[in-house]
């Protein structure tokens, strides 16, 4: 594949091809793997059957409409967040402990969602979450569950909607292709020993680059740091008809932003790879560069063989490339082996959490 390797290979890449409409076609692959919702414990399940139906059923409908306009509306869904604006006065009255049911309700909104609408609520995948920093523990996802045709007529009709969607679900695709394809692995310490590096990075200089060699009206780097803090970008959107030129061009800096804010891109200065031809010049007082890799949302709506296959085709290929897929297949096959451990250890540990509740509240009736 022409977007896998180092620098070397960037005169390579010429920015499009004049049989481009002729080479595309669609092609839908299952995405990244999301990790279910926490299993509830027994108790759980006793507590919130022991609730007043109607409480019950309020509850439930609360959760599951945050989550669902939550995700409609592109905020980010903290688990904690979102727990206690469906349980409200209920935890307040003191009906009951969010902690003593939470996993329960979340399983309970989920079957909702998934009977109702098709969506199921997911956590980050296996293979990313230790490299990922602490706050995406608690995040939470809607994945559309919906199976498409061979046309890929429900992919089309939903990213089709209106024009100026198709085009940031485009511009996406495009960097997610460049990040995951152009991108270097960083390696990172795990808690429990070793290293890993399952995403992989691109810097931002390198990033507009590659962009602006798609498309010339997009600015070849980055904006400085005063040109960060002022409002609006270098370039508006416009879907209009007659516009031509620039005028078509899309906001890079407010998109990139946008998809950082929705998950679907990370962002983080990281130290510059040992691969990499930056030039010193590039590189912050600190040592580090900013840099753009896939996020938790993108791996689990269009995943990582996705953005292989979609660059496959781009690039007018028969076949896909094979190491870059066996590197999937083995962090798939790596997850499978490490979900049961996750699972058990957060069950032990909400023991534990339960255990120590109950001895302190024994500790205040015996003074």
């Amino acid at each position: 594949m022409a977007f896998e390797g180092s620098n070397d290979d960037d005169d390579d890449y010429d920015g499009g091809s004049p049989e481009l409409s002729q080479q595309m076609t669609f092609t839908q692959t299952y995405a990244d793997k999301s990790q279910p919702l926490h299993e509830a414990k027994p108790s759980e399940n006793l507590k919130l059957s022991a609730l007043n139906p109607a409480t019950r059923h309020r509850i439930t409908t609360n959760l599951s409409r945050a989550l669902l306009f939550k995700s409609l509306s592109g905020e980010v869904i903290q688990r904690k967040t979102v727990l206690a604006e469906a349980l409200g006065d209920t935890v307040k009255g003191g009906e009951m402990r969010a902690a003593s049911v939470s996993n329960a309700l979340f399983r309970e909104a989920n079957d909702r969602l998934e009977k109702v609408f098709g969506f199921s609520v997911g956590r980050v995948p296996l293979s990313m979450e230790e490299s990922l920093s602490a706050k995406y523990k608690d995040r939470l996802y809607l994945i559309n569950n919906v199976v498409d045709d061979e046309a890929g007529t429900h992919s089309i009709n939903l990213h089709s909607a209106h024009a100026e969607t198709s085009i940031e679900k485009g511009v996406l695709m495009i960097v997610l292709a460049f990040a995951f394809c152009k991108g270097h692995p960083i390696h990172k310490k795990k808690k429990g020993g070793g290293t890993t590096s399952n995403i992989r990075w691109i810097s931002e200089f390198d990033l507009y680059s590659l962009l602006h060699r798609v498309d010339e009206n997009i600015p070849g780097e980055p904006p400085s740091e005063e040109g960060r803090k002022k409002r609006g970008g270098r370039h508006s959107l416009s879907t209009h008809q007659d516009m031509i030129g620039a005028a078509q061009t899309p906001d890079i800096d407010a998109l990139l932003e946008k998809f950082v804010h929705l998950d679907y891109l990370l962002k983080e200065k990281i130290e510059p790879p040992e691969s990499s031809t930056e030039s010193s010049a590039l590189v912050g007082d600190d040592g580090k560069l900013i840099a753009y890799a896939m996020g938790p949302r993108a791996a689990m709506e269009i995943g990582r063989r996705q953005i292989i296959y979609f660059c496959s085709n781009v690039l007018g290929e028969q076949a896909p490339d094979p190491t870059m897929l066996a590197e999937i297949e083995e962090d798939e096959a790596l997850d499978n082996e490490e979900g049961g451990d996750e699972e058990e250890n957060y069950q032990e540990e909400d023991e534990v959490i339960e255990e120590e509740g109950n001895k302190s509240k024994r500790a205040k009736r015996e003074r």
